[in-house]
């Protein structure tokens, strides 16, 4: 067996794995509603995902290492002119420096057709919101179930026998997380046991969290109301936004964050 063979072969498997993990992971859930709802791809979970793209690009740099070394003289050889001179700045390597800084310059700031495409995943990132929604609040999974019913102000004991009558075996000190994979099901899921039953007593819960990154007709959608109520609403706290705005976007402008602006119109985190 030759090494460089396989330091070849090595470089093509990482760059396929990493490739599909990155576009794997350019399309998943965001975090919160990934954890949420237990988000899954063949099986594997988007923290996983995030684990391989990360491991087989520590493998593909180590690899490209060696595969420099074992073809130094070819590489060399781009960077020299007729004469056989070594010039970093040949026009190959012009070209490929400029498309590079295209690479960079259009994603920072991004140009079009990067922000299209910046865009288009945030779009599908946002799809999953709208499909599997949201925790009432910031990391609502590691919360015990005690803890969970004390901050949306569900009755414990009528909590613990809905779980129970939907078979569902907890411990009132185990996390949403652990609870719903103990019995094969979501945070989310437990999350819509317990709301669906205290709506009929009239207790709704607005979710509040990962608003700032949707649309303000999105976060009306979440509110229950139309996008012209929503945008009438903030106007009476002197913000001027769009249907098509990004809810976070508006409120800065006036130098106050999303959860200010929902505090001022009555909603409670």
């Amino acid at each position: 067996m030759k090494l460089k063979k396989i330091t070849s072969l090595v470089m093509l498997w990482a760059m396929i794995v990493m490739t599909f993990t990155g576009i794997v992971l350019f399309i998943t859930p965001p975090g919160r509603v990934a954890n949420w709802a237990n988000w899954e791809l063949l099986g594997i979970t988007k923290e996983l995902y995030g684990q391989l793209h990360s491991t087989f690009m520590v493998l593909f740099v180590m690899a490209t290492i060696l595969h420099l070394y074992y073809n130094w003289r070819p590489l060399t050889s781009y960077m020299k002119n007729q004469a056989k001179n070594l010039i970093i700045f040949t026009k190959e390597m012009i070209v490929a420096t400029i498309i590079t800084l295209v690479f960079i310059v259009g994603t920072v700031y991004e140009v079009a057709p990067f922000s299209s495409f910046l865009h288009f995943g945030e779009d599908i990132k946002e799809s999953w919101e709208k499909d599997y929604g949201t925790a009432p609040y910031s990391h609502a999974e590691l919360s015990s179930l005690k803890s969970f019913c004390k901050k949306l102000n569900y009755d414990l004991e009528k909590s613990q026998s809905i779980l129970k009558q939907n078979n569902i075996s907890f411990e009132v000190t185990q996390s949403l997380s652990t609870i719903a994979k103990n019995n094969h099901e979501s945070p989310q899921f437990i999350y819509e046991l317990l709301k669906t039953h205290f709506e009929k007593d009239g207790q709704k819960s607005i979710e509040l969290s990962g608003l700032g990154k949707k649309k303000i007709k999105d976060v009306a959608q979440t509110l229950g109301i139309s996008p012209d109520e929503f945008i009438a609403k903030l106007k009476t706290v002197g913000i001027e936004a769009n249907a098509n705005d990004k809810f976070k976007e508006a409120v800065e402008k006036h130098d106050k964050s999303p959860l200010d602006v929902m505090t001022q119109l009555g909603y409670r985190k």
